[in-house]
């Protein structure tokens, strides 16, 4: 991408923060690896913020390519680039970037993910108006054009209601995440922490990120500490899903055998906690879980691990993975050997595999009829979808969520996929506000032709 810099004079604003003493409100932390195709995208999307009191902390855990060169190509003063004094495990590198932050809320963005432009003003409005520290949003996921599945170039945005709340932490967001049914997406670009909290943990703990999974220790710790935690109903993250993306290569599809094993050298291998030893989705929320109640035994005694759900939805993750043709035989013996002490979820097991092995054929058979069916069919189909979501979007019905394809609507990477929601999720809100004004005004006329009437 074509990197924005600032003129030889900066902004005042910019000139006022460079003199100014007190800390900035946001602390952005891109911690990155090898990725200076994608890092521009994320710190780019940080300075289009429409609120601007932030710092940008660009933390390279020893690239082999042109990061620092990218990173330098930045003029704007808010933005720092550090470097990790030898390569580090994931935890480790989100470390050593949390350590070097000043802000009052931090922000661990993913060199992948984008911010739509008005993120930072909605996270610090709702921070002020509910006296919260710990707030988190909704996502919206962008395929880029490396994605390693169908689909790319292509925006999936949410049903949203633009509205923020406070969660009851321990109904709403402890509870249901250690009994494996957890309520919202973790993902850490959505959250913001409390740069206090993150420290008194590091005093009483020696560190605050601790797993591969980083939220599922760090959150719930969070929560536990926080004065109070505000969910915003409102896309305000973009999750890249590209060709080096961790989750889109681990979880959402299959790259290989080589490209998985490339992906997890940059873990840590060793559980202290998780019963079984699998890169799942499962397996780094139950070490996260566990290493979060080992650290603060007597803050979490009251929440129960329930380890029947996490083995049950270890195997359907399994499954899912196994579907995509990725052999998991290994990982499932490991879970099967594990589950003996629960004969019925080994009954249960067996039915899944049965049912399983019938869907996978009939899946294959369904995928070859529509694609022969639909052989001349699609594009006629895909324009007609696209104009009808067009209509949509300028009534103001993004709240209802969509799907966008970037060949239709004129983006073709994350940045203008960012300002491309960040336009219509505006858009929405202004004619919902409208049609909030006009009914207040009918409802007014109405109470005063009843007054006249008495």
């Amino acid at each position: 991408m074509r990197l924005r810099k600032w003129s030889q004079r900066p902004p005042d604003c910019l000139n006022l923060w460079r003199k100014s003493m007190t800390p900035p409100f946001f602390s952005i932390a891109i911690p990155t690896f090898n990725r200076s195709d994608l890092l521009p995208y994320a710190v780019q999307s940080v300075l289009d913020q429409t609120f601007q009191d932030f710092e940008i902390i660009i933390c390279d855990n020893c690239s082999a390519d042109n990061t620092h060169d990218v990173a330098r190509q930045f003029a704007d003063p808010r933005v720092r680039y550090i470097k990790t004094p030898r390569h580090f495990t994931i935890a480790d590198s989100w470390e050593f970037a949390r350590s070097h932050v000043s802000g009052k809320l931090i922000m661990m963005l993913s060199d992948d993910d984008a911010l739509v432009s008005s993120a930072l003003q909605h996270f610090a409005q709702e921070s002020r108006r509910h006296d919260a520290d710990f707030l988190f949003s909704k996502a919206a996921e962008y395929r880029d054009q490396s994605y390693p599945g169908p689909e790319r170039n292509t925006l999936s945005c949410p049903r949203f209601s633009a509205t923020s709340r406070t969660l009851q932490v321990e109904d709403e967001f402890i509870r249901p995440l250690f009994s494996f049914r957890p309520k919202f997406d973790m993902h850490p670009s959505a959250f913001v922490f409390p740069k206090a909290i993150a420290d008194y943990v590091t005093d009483r703990t020696g560190r605050f990120f601790w797993t591969n999974g980083v939220e599922y220790s760090a959150w719930p710790i969070t929560a536990i500490f926080a004065k109070d935690l505000v969910y915003l109903d409102l896309p305000l993250t973009i999750l890249g899903r590209t060709g080096k993306s961790w989750g889109s290569n681990i979880a959402l599809c299959n790259p290989g055998k080589e490209r998985i094993e490339e992906f997890i050298k940059d873990v840590d291998h060793d559980r202290k906690h998780a019963p079984l030893n699998n890169f799942t989705m499962c397996n780094l929320m139950a070490e996260g879980m566990l290493t979060a109640k080992s650290l603060f035994r007597e803050e979490f005694k009251a929440y129960e691990f329930d380890e029947i759900q996490y083995l049950r939805k270890t195997r359907a993750e399994l499954g899912r993975r196994q579907a995509l043709g990725v052999d998991v035989s290994m990982e499932i013996d490991d879970l099967i050997r594990y589950s003996a002490k629960y004969p019925s979820l080994i009954r249960e097991f067996s039915v899944r595999e049965n049912l399983e092995g019938a869907t996978r054929q009939a899946t294959f058979i369904e995928r070859t009829r529509s694609t022969i069916g639909d052989l001349g069919a699609r594009p006629l189909r895909e324009r007609i979808k696209a104009y009808q979501l067009h209509r949509r979007l300028t009534r103001g019905a993004a709240v209802l969520g969509f799907q966008a394809s970037g060949e239709d609507f004129g983006f073709n990477d994350i940045l203008k996929c960012a300002k491309f929601l960040t336009h219509h999720i505006a858009t929405a809100q202004q004619i919902a506000q409208q049609k909030t004004v006009a009914g207040s005004a009918a409802i007014m006329a109405d109470i005063s032709a009843r007054e006249e009437e008495i």
